[in-house]
């Protein structure tokens, strides 16, 4: 496995997009997170990991120590995975054709893109190729359907706006039938690694295969057009959820470190929070999600 972490200089556009969407402030080279009246340091928020490893964050520790803090980062030493660890997917692409990536799909990946193959329901493309105005309006659309499914509140449509002012290289993606996009996800570009931010499929347009052709099409695009060699599935608790989904690619989990002056399960300790919040109605929860979210240190 390829062992690299992001750029010191993803990380400062990361802040710049979450002080331009939060007004978040500095306090060295972490950021202040207010948190329903105690203040965290943060490194960083709504960023699954960081430029650094778990074995490399002794200054950020002292820099936090008396404070509240949060600190993410990668531990590729780990592998004893236990229920719920949280873990990033990650499928080394280094060197591979897109024919000898697909080898390495398991049985039920292979055959739900075969299908999806034949069938020619679907296509995926980037924002860019839709030419389409509003497409950021469009795929929080899909955010916010996708997080009040899953009970999680959704920041606001303005962080959407910073990251794409900030990043230096993003996309974002959509499943398209015909011309009307069901569903999409939000990638940006690192030191080689394609990280897949945000995104899923409408709740309403979602089957059992048509996940597979959005994340085939997305590989494949990524394979053509970009100077990859790590796709980053993002962050699932091990063994749970979309975890299956991810390591049918082929993707290997890589350990997310979470060192905090509040330790905590934090996918347990927020699952009765979660089933409450997705019987709320709708109006209230697109009203307090966007503005609960720069509160929520664990997002």
């Amino acid at each position: 496995m390829i062992r690299r972490t992001y750029t010191k200089e993803l990380i400062e556009q990361w802040k710049s997009a979450l002080k331009e969407a939060f007004g978040f402030e500095e306090y060295m080279d972490m950021l202040i997170q207010p948190s329903f009246g105690k203040n965290y340091l943060t490194y960083l928020p709504l960023l699954n990991y960081t430029d650094r490893t778990s074995q490399n964050i002794e200054d950020l520790l002292e820099l936090a120590k008396d404070n509240h803090y949060q600190i993410r980062t990668l531990n590729f030493e780990y592998n004893q995975f236990k229920d719920f660890d949280p873990v990033t997917l990650r499928l080394d692409i280094a060197n591979k054709s897109l024919e000898e990536i697909e080898r390495g799909y398991k049985k039920l990946a292979k055959r739900n893109v075969k299908k999806e193959k034949r069938l020619a329901r679907y296509q995926v493309k980037t924002s860019k190729e839709c030419k389409k105005d509003g497409f950021i309006e469009k795929f929080y659309a899909i955010l916010k359907n996708i997080y009040k499914r899953h009970g999680t509140p959704l920041f606001p449509i303005d962080f959407l706006h910073a990251l794409h002012n900030n990043l230096e290289d993003m996309d974002i993606f959509f499943l398209c039938e015909g011309e009307e996009p069901i569903g999409g996800v939000l990638f940006f570009y690192d030191n080689k690694i394609a990280t897949l931010q945000y995104g899923g499929i409408f709740g309403y347009k979602s089957d059992n295969t048509n996940g597979y052709a959005l994340y085939h099409g997305v590989i494949e695009h990524i394979i053509e057009h970009k100077d990859i060699e790590i796709i980053d599935f993002g962050r699932s608790p091990y063994n749970k959820g979309t975890y299956f989904f991810k390591t049918r690619f082929g993707a290997k989990p890589v350990k997310i470190d979470i060192h905090t002056s509040n330790q905590k399960n934090i996918y347990n300790s927020y699952k009765l929070a979660s089933e409450i919040w997705k019987r709320l109605p709708s109006p209230i929860t697109d009203f307090v999600g966007p503005k609960l979210t720069k509160y929520l240190v664990d997002l």
